[in-house]
Parts: structure tokens; C-alpha cells; sequence
């Protein structure tokens, strides 16, 4: 199966989630009516989602996994978590791809939001990178932080608005709620392609330099201590 395998997995999860969420619990997302318009909802916030965490799952066994590049050849090395990015990336966009087509047999419309995704998959890479760099050189020095890395994960899952919309949450926590970058990334990815309105400009904006200056510090904190990893591997 290939690549395709890539997309076993946040399908199996969107069929779990779908049963679950509308049959056991009967949600309903707002403003809308069935079970196909929540698992669409609840799909785009995976295929965000799912970009960051595969990064995030894969680059704390990065280096320690590819020794020669260490220590037989000359190689830069920052270029592997780039390689994971890209990587998710692709599946991102196959996931995306599926999402589309659902779209537009359900819905028999696309909006021309759609081409605003490049803006909204920028702090998405960004952020991505970032972790990446700095989780690829943590894993180095500390060998279990994967585990941690898991657990981080799913409760990122969870407090991120995948599942159920913003406008869910408690007013009295939802500050709280916007201090994860996933929230506006989400509902931004939601807005442009499920929706077919313009995304909250001023939080995405605010997401976009935030997350492009932490992958400028990712990488500098990555260049800077990758010259102790011979002395570790």
C-alpha cells in the first residue's frame, strides 16, 4: 500500500470519533445538522493536527537513529527534522486531498478560501519545524523523552479544538484556550476550507510571527548544540 498507509490511520480515528462523538454522545456541531458535516469538521482539525504530531512522534529518535551521519559523514544534520516535516507535510496534504473531495460530494461546493491554505499551513510548518529541531537535539541527551513526547501529544489532542468548536469551551477558560496555537491554526484551517469564510486575521497573524521566531530559535538552539552529538552517539 505504500503511502497509503499514511492515511489509514486518521481514518480509522474519523470513523472512532464520528461513532462516538454523534452516536453514543449525539453532538452536533454549531450551525449545522447531520453526521456528515461533523465528521468533516472533526476531519479538518485532524488533518492540522495530525501534521504536527507526526513531526513532533518522529524527531526525538531522529539523530540517535542515524548514527553514521554523526560520526561517519559529513552531513547536516538540521536538515533531518526538515526531512520529517516534509514528510508529514505530504500526508497532510493526501489527507487534505480526501478531505476536498468529501466537500465538494457532500456539499457540492468549494469556496475559493481554499487558496488562502498556504497561509494557513505556514505557522503550522513553522511550529512543526521548530519542535522538531529542538525535540530531534533533546533526544539525544535524554533517550526516553519520546515517552513524554506521546503522552504531550494526546493531551494536545484533546486540549485543542479537534473534537468539539471554541466556542464550546467554558468563557471563563477559553483565554486559556487561545494560548494553544493550535486553537487558532484549526479554526482557521476550518474557516478557509470547510466554511468558505476569511480566517480570524489578527490571532493567525499573531500565531504566524510567533511561530515563525520560534523556528528561527529552534534551529539557532539545534545549529548550536548539535556539535556536542559525536561525543553522545
Amino acid at each position: 500500500m505504500g503511502v497509503f498507509w499514511a492515511l489509514v490511520t486518521p481514518l480509522l480515528m474519523l470513523g472512532v470519533f464520528t461513532f462516538v462523538f454523534t452516536e453514543i454522545f449525539q453532538s452536533v456541531w454549531p450551525g449545522t445538522t447531520g453526521k456528515v458535516d461533523f465528521a468533516l469538521y472533526l476531519f479538518a482539525g485532524m488533518v492540522a493536527y495530525n501534521l504536527f504530531a507526526e513531526v513532533a512522534s518522529g524527531t526525538p529518535r531522529l539523530i540517535v537513529g542515524n548514527p553514521n551521519f554523526v560520526k561517519k559523514v559529513v552531513f547536516p544534520l538540521e536538515v533531518l527534522p526538515l526531512a520529517q516535516v516534509g514528510s508529514a507535510l505530504i500526508h497532510s496534504l493526501m489527507s487534505l486531498t480526501i478531505l476536498i473531495i468529501a466537500k465538494l460530494v457532500f456539499h457540492q461546493s468549494l469556496s475559493w478560501t481554499i487558496l488562502l491554505l498556504p497561509l494557513v499551513y505556514l505557522p503550522l510548518l513553522a511550529l512543526s519545524a521548530a519542535v522538531g529541531w529542538v525535540l530531534a537535539s533533546l533526544g539525544v541527551f535524554l533517550r526516553d523523552i519520546g515517552n513524554l513526547v506521546a503522552v504531550v501529544v494526546q493531551l494536545l489532542f484533546f486540549l485543542s479544538p479537534i473534537t468539539y468548536p471554541t466556542s464550546n469551551v467554558p468563557e471563563a477558560v477559553r483565554p486559556l484556550m487561545w494560548l494553544n496555537p493550535f486553537a487558532t491554526i484549526i479554526d482557521a484551517f476550518r474557516a478557509v476550507v470547510i466554511q468558505g469564510v476569511m480566517p480570524q486575521w489578527g490571532p493567525l497573524l499573531i500565531v504566524t510571527a510567533l511561530s515563525l521566531l520560534a523556528a528561527v530559535l529552534g534551529y539557532a538552539w539545534f545549529m548550536k548544540i548539535k556539535r556536542a552529538f559525536p561525543d553522545v552517539i
